[in-house]
């Protein structure tokens, strides 16, 4: 009897995805290199002030929020009912924030898999969660985008829609619906880098909503190629294509390099910081399986 796994079609469709992915990654590094290039190096040190400064600082603590409101939609998804420890999946959630930059980019999902199997949520449950958070990201991302692009326009009605949607979702207690108004306001704060980064370092009069826009459609560029370690590089790449030439070549390279940092450093303030503040405690966590 052949496993699921030794399917020709599927190794080959395997296969066939991971040279695809790579060659994405090797186009994407080739052109940010290319960029990089013709980069007047020195020009970089105009955009080093104290307002950039903050602005970083606020990008950072906002790629952390948002990956808590994202540990808590995984959460909603993967155990609805709260039948074990919240304490112990929001670690394994922070494990994989860590794990997400590996090769392969998949590690953090099964980072997060291993921690919900030891406090006890059933393998079907987990899988299940994961394909669902999956599909939400694509959704959750493109909604927050078009939001941004409506907010260029139309402010409050881009803010009255986004706080309808977070809202909405959170009162109706449905798994489902929660784990997606989370996943909006997670996004949300996404874009909210975006702005404070491009508010520091992009000239007077630029549209903060198109630029906040195009750096969710490049987060998802890098989501979808998962040979790319935490999107690195693709998303890149991604960002400079889309903004082509509406922006001047210096401030939109320092933004994507700015956003990068802030990026690694809210994953890694969030993944370390709820490592050690919960160590002790999950310690005294009944771990089973189920």
């Amino acid at each position: 009897m052949s496993e699921a796994g030794d399917v020709p079609g599927a190794s080959i469709l395997g296969k066939a995805s991971r040279w695809a992915g790579g060659a994405v990654l090797v186009a994407s590094v080739g052109f940010i290199g290319h960029r990089f290039w013709h980069l007047e190096w020195s020009s970089l040190q105009d955009h080093v002030s104290w307002p950039f400064a903050i602005g970083l600082a606020g990008a950072c603590a906002s790629f952390a929020a948002a990956d808590h409101a994202l540990a808590r939609a995984w959460i909603a998804t993967s155990d609805p009912i709260a039948l074990v420890p919240r304490l112990g999946l929001v670690r394994a959630y922070a494990r994989g924030v860590l794990t997400k930059y590996l090769p392969g980019s998949i590690f953090q999902y099964v980072s997060r898999h291993v921690g919900g199997r030891q406090v006890g949520l059933a393998h079907g449950q987990l899988v299940r969660s994961t394909v669902t958070e999956v599909g939400l990201h694509v959704v959750a991302s493109l909604t927050v985008a078009a939001l941004c692009l409506l907010a260029n326009r139309m402010p409050f009605i881009a803010g009255a829609g986004a706080a309808i949607l977070i809202a909405g979702g959170m009162v109706t207690l449905r798994p489902l619906l929660t784990a997606l108004a989370l996943q909006i306001a997670a996004f949300g704060l996404f874009a909210l880098a975006a702005v404070l980064v491009g508010g520091a370092v992009l000239p007077s009069g630029t549209e903060l909503g198109q630029f906040a826009a195009l750096f969710m459609l490049a987060w998802l560029a890098g989501f979808v190629i998962p040979v790319a370690p935490g999107g690195l590089g693709v998303r890149e790449a991604a960002f400079l294509a889309l903004a082509g030439n509406e922006m001047p070549a210096t401030s939109l390279l320092a933004a994507v390099l700015a956003l990068r940092v802030a990026s690694l450093a809210g994953d890694l303030t969030y993944g370390l910081g709820i490592m050690a503040v919960t160590r002790s405690k999950t310690t005294e966590l009944p771990f089973r399986t189920a």
